[in-house]
């Protein structure tokens, strides 16, 4: 039963790729670039010690 299952689960997504794909290059990394961007420029520095 599984096995037949999943070919059909496979084959309804191949719509993810133009999904998953901007969202891994373009999003994410802009994500990251904002959190480092603001923890760097934080004036708090009393963490450090």
């Amino acid at each position: 039963m599984a096995a037949s299952f999943l070919p059909s689960i496979l084959a309804s997504t191949s719509y993810l790729p133009s999904i998953l794909v901007p969202i891994i290059g373009w999003v994410l990394p802009g994500v990251v670039f904002a959190f480092l961007f603001l923890y760097i420029e934080s004036d708090d520095i009393s963490d450090i010690n």
